[in-house]
């Protein structure tokens, strides 16, 4: 998903006033509290993707 979708998503009353260090900070909050920095990669210069993991 591109940055600017989930910025669009997130923040929907106002993303165009967002800085793009908040989209990074939230994503490494939610990777933490959901204990999966393993699945959500980032894909630089597109935004992050889901990655499910076989095993």
């Amino acid at each position: 998903m591109s940055r600017g979708d989930l910025i669009d998503r997130i923040w929907t009353d106002g993303g165009e006033y967002v800085d793009e260090n908040a989209l990074s900070v939230t994503i490494k909050r939610l990777r933490d509290k959901l204990g999966v920095q393993d699945y959500i990669q980032t894909v630089y210069g597109i935004g992050y993707t889901w990655v499910k993991k076989h095993g």
